[in-house]
C-alpha cells in the first residue's frame, strides 16, 4: 500500500465519527452534561494463540464518547511474536499504535473500524481491521475482526481474522 492510500485511510476513518454527530437518534442532550472525563471509554483487551506460533496480545485504547452510540479514539499495540516453523528461533516484539471508530449497534452489539501501524523487525506494517463484538454485563466483551488491509508478508497475525477478549470501563 502506498502513502497517498494511507494518508487517504487515515483521513476518512477520522472523519467519519463527525459525519454520525449531527443525526443521533437517541437524546441528543444525553453527553451534552457530562465533562470530558465523564465522556472518556477505557478497552484493555488482548489475544493469546500458543502453538507452533505463539502471538501474546496486549491492547490497551482510550476512546471518546462523541454520541451516545459513537465512540473514537487511539490506543497501543504490544505484542510478543514467535514462530517455531523455521530452524532460528524467530521471537520478537511487535508495538505499534491504533486509531479506531466504534459504534453502537445496541446495548449489547457494537461494529468497529480499526487502523494500525506495528513496528516489528525492523519494518513497518499497516494493518486495516473491521468488524464488531458483544459486550456483556460488566464490561467484558469479545469480538472478531476481518483484516481487509495487512502487508503481503510478515503479516503478525498469519491469517485474515482476529479473534480478541477485554474489558471496558
Amino acid at each position: 500500500m502506498n502513502f497517498k492510500n494511507i494518508l487517504f485511510f487515515c483521513f476518512f476513518f477520522s472523519t467519519l465519527p463527525f459525519a454520525f454527530c449531527q443525526n443521533e437518534e437517541n437524546d441528543p442532550d444525553a453527553l451534552s452534561n457530562k465533562t470530558f472525563r465523564e465522556r472518556l471509554v477505557f478497552n484493555i483487551g488482548g489475544g493469546v494463540t500458543f502453538g507452533t506460533v505463539t502471538n501474546i496480545q496486549l491492547l490497551p485504547q482510550v476512546g471518546y464518547r462523541i454520541t451516545p452510540r459513537l465512540t473514537s479514539g487511539v490506543g497501543g499495540n504490544f505484542i510478543y511474536f514467535r514462530d517455531n516453523r523455521f530452524s532460528t528461533n524467530n521471537q520478537f516484539l511487535v508495538y505499534g499504535g491504533n486509531v479506531f471508530t466504534r459504534y453502537a449497534l445496541s446495548p449489547e452489539l457494537f461494529a468497529q473500524v480499526e487502523y494500525q501501524a506495528l513496528a516489528y523487525g525492523g519494518e513497518v506494517g499497516h494493518y486495516g481491521l473491521i468488524g464488531g463484538g458483544y459486550m456483556a454485563g460488566g464490561g467484558v466483551f469479545i469480538s472478531g475482526y476481518y483484516l481487509f488491509l495487512y502487508p503481503s508478508s510478515n503479516n503478525i497475525y498469519g491469517a485474515p481474522y482476529v479473534i480478541r477478549i477485554g474489558f471496558a470501563f
